[in-house]
């Protein structure tokens, strides 16, 4: 990971968020209810805006936000709500020195493809206390032809949901370009080797599937909650 190159990728989407809306909340619902309810202390990795971590706190529940944006971290303090419940860090969550086995739940959305799988996943259960849960949700690479099929349907229902939600068929150039600078260097896990991660470094793991490109991982560390 170029962690200088990633860092400034998205201090850049973050000052177009100023001005622009950027980033979606399809799966949102999703994540968040497969976070338990007993869930204490989350920690959410790559929080970027905050959205995710600011509807995961509440008055029984301390969540704290890390990622490497100072951009994305300031945005997230100033558009959440007040709250010693939430709390956001600017830093690289592989680095920080957490405590271990601290969080009840660890929860990545859309992250897991900017650093080593074989260096977070393990970070992550690390970080876990026994009995805890991480919810893993990143992008997929369809391959073949009936996965290919399938994302340019997908690309049709999100520029079709678009459309009636803006009145726009695309995202602003300038966040298309933002966007299209970042990705050019990503690589996304196949449903194959999605399933192989699980399997080798997630033993038990159940792996979701869905629609629109993207896969769920979840799984719970043994030992007693």
């Amino acid at each position: 990971m170029n962690i200088e190159r990633v860092r400034s990728d998205f201090d850049e989407i973050a000052r177009l968020s100023d001005c622009h809306a950027v980033g979606g909340d399809r799966y949102d619902s999703f994540l968040l209810s497969l976070v338990p309810s007993n869930a204490a202390f989350v920690l959410d990795v790559g929080c970027g805006l905050g959205r995710l971590s600011a509807k995961l706190a509440s008055v029984n529940r301390e969540v704290t936000g890390v990622d490497l944006s100072p951009e994305m971290i300031a945005r997230a303090q100033k558009k959440s709500p007040e709250t010693e419940r939430l709390t956001f860090l600017c830093d690289d969550f592989l680095e920080r020195s957490f405590t271990a086995q601290q969080f009840d739940c660890v929860i990545s959305a859309a992250t897991l493809h900017h650093m080593s799988p074989n260096v977070a996943v393990p970070r992550m259960v690390e970080l876990l206390r026994p009995g805890g849960r991480l919810v893993i949700h990143d992008i997929r690479s369809d391959v073949g032809l009936g996965q290919r099929l399938r994302t340019h349907l997908a690309l049709a229902q999100v520029t079709a949901a678009r459309l009636l939600r803006t009145g726009r068929l695309r995202a602003p150039r300038a966040v298309r370009d933002a966007w299209a600078r970042h990705c050019a260097e990503e690589r996304y896990l196949s449903k194959t080797e999605a399933d192989a991660l699980a399997e080798h470094l997630l033993p038990g793991a159940r792996v979701f599937y869905h629609w629109l490109w993207s896969y769920t991982i979840v799984w719970d560390k043994p030992g007693a909650p």
